[in-house]
């Protein structure tokens, strides 16, 4: 949905460059020179510093709101009664005992036999291949939870956490294990951010303490600029203009890149399904998205 928009981000891209070329070689090469300095400055600081300090506001604020929300919705026991839902829904034609089910996951062991098992013996016969149903039932590992995180947190922190649920269901276990304390709920819940939902945050904060940072230390840049080079008496010629014009191609490339932090950000809280901010649209572009695929791999 939204392919067809690619084109625009490439325009976007295109005339921002354009357009800092414009500007600095009309302002002269005296401005572009201090600006260039403080352009080198800010995406360096803004890169260098936003992984420290997001990294601490998702330490000292995010994680432990995280934990607490999921906290919450632990202790509503919805994973076990989800859980259940979404066995009773594979078509095998059972009711799943809660009480049951929870004695089983709460071990922690044999975890995904014990439950094939018992699902075979509800109405005594088989009710999949043992291999078949094992897949179906890592898929309802990361279903479920995906969905507790969605309606928590993001969809975005949700379908990372679908992902390494499904790859790994046995290190799952071990948080299956951990609701067996019916007094607090904390331990799974720090197991679930800590394991499956501090990458994708740390990344959201980071972005959005970049994006802050490369702002801030651009704006300095522009009224620095503006007032340091007033005085330029230099002649223009050809060569003055090549170098301006090289300058501000590396601004506009700047620019870009803050665009890109901007739509990664877009997409990610869109949870990749908005109608423009999508990275199907992205990946038909020519030169937007090698700059996207930076940020997204930052």
């Amino acid at each position: 949905m939204g392919e067809q928009f690619w084109w625009f981000y490439d325009v976007v891209a295109v005339a921002a460059i354009l357009v800092c070329i414009f500007i600095t070689v009309k302002k002269g090469l005296l401005k572009a020179a201090f600006s260039l300095v403080g352009y080198v400055l800010a995406i360096a600081i803004a890169i260098s510093l936003s992984s420290s300090i997001g990294g601490s506001i998702y330490e000292k604020s995010v994680k432990e709101s995280n934990i607490k929300k999921m906290d919450q919705a632990l202790t509503e026991r919805e994973f076990n009664g989800e859980l259940a839902k979404y066995l009773e829904s594979l078509g095998y034609n059972i009711y799943v005992d809660r009480d049951r089910l929870e004695t089983i996951c709460e071990k922690g062991e044999k975890v995904d036999e014990n439950l094939y098992n018992y699902v075979n013996n509800i109405n005594g016969k088989k009710v999949d291949e043992e291999a078949i149903f094992y897949n179906k039932l890592h898929e309802g590992y990361a279903t479920v939870m995906s969905g507790i995180i969605s309606r928590h947190l993001s969809e975005y922190s949700a379908e990372y956490a679908a992902v390494q649920i499904e790859g790994d269901p046995l290190k799952f276990c071990e948080f299956m294990k951990l609701l067996e304390d019916k007094e607090s709920m904390r331990a799974p819940a720090e197991f679930i951010v800590e394991n499956y939902l501090g990458k994708p945050y740390r990344s959201q904060v980071r972005l959005i303490t970049l994006l802050a940072l490369l702002v801030i230390f651009i704006l300095i840049t522009v009224f620095i600029s503006s007032s340091a080079g007033r005085n330029d008496n230099m002649e223009p010629g050809v060569v003055s203009h090549l170098l301006s014009g090289l300058i501000g191609a590396f601004k506009g490339c700047v620019i870009v890149f803050a665009i890109a932090v901007m739509v990664r950000l877009y997409v990610i809280f869109g949870s990749n399904k908005m109608l423009f901010f999508n990275h199907d649209a992205i990946d038909q572009t020519y030169l937007f998205k090698f700059v996207y695929d930076l940020v997204k791999n930052m």
